[in-house]
């Protein structure tokens, strides 16, 4: 991308509406993982052992986070091609800024996300054993 688009330093600052387009991504893929990358269905009563329950837990949790990233990865592959459009590597560098932190507050597996899925899991009461035990 520098070699691209920066031929003659970082350049100015783009026109308004290409790092409007970037956050407008950032938001959106916000707004998605907040309000339905954290939703599934919950576990339901079975004669299931816990090893299995753990198992299917751990792959909706696994395939929840795919989602989540590839929606988080999509903020800076916008700015990469609204950077194109504009001729500005700064886009690119505003597409880095947002994409970065959104990623480790909603893709990254840390604890606040394994919670948050196992209590989505655990909705009727069915222990997902994601964090080690029933969420509250």
């Amino acid at each position: 991308m520098w070699f691209v688009l920066a031929v003659d330093g970082i350049g100015e600052f783009p026109a308004a509406w290409a790092p409007l387009v970037v956050l407008a991504a950032a938001v959106g893929a916000y707004s998605c993982c907040e309000f339905a990358g954290f939703r599934t269905p919950p576990l339901e009563y079975s004669h299931r052992t816990a090893a299995e329950v753990e198992e299917d837990s751990w792959r909706r949790f696994a395939t929840s986070t795919y989602v989540r990233f590839a929606l988080c990865e999509g903020v800076f592959l916008v700015s990469v091609a609204v950077a194109f459009v504009a001729e500005s590597f700064w886009v690119v560098l505003i597409g880095a800024v947002l994409a970065l932190p959104l990623f480790f507050l909603e893709a990254w597996p840390s604890e606040r996300n394994q919670r948050r899925f196992a209590a989505a899991l655990e909705s009727r009461g069915v222990a997902s054993y994601l964090t080690g035990g029933v969420q509250d």
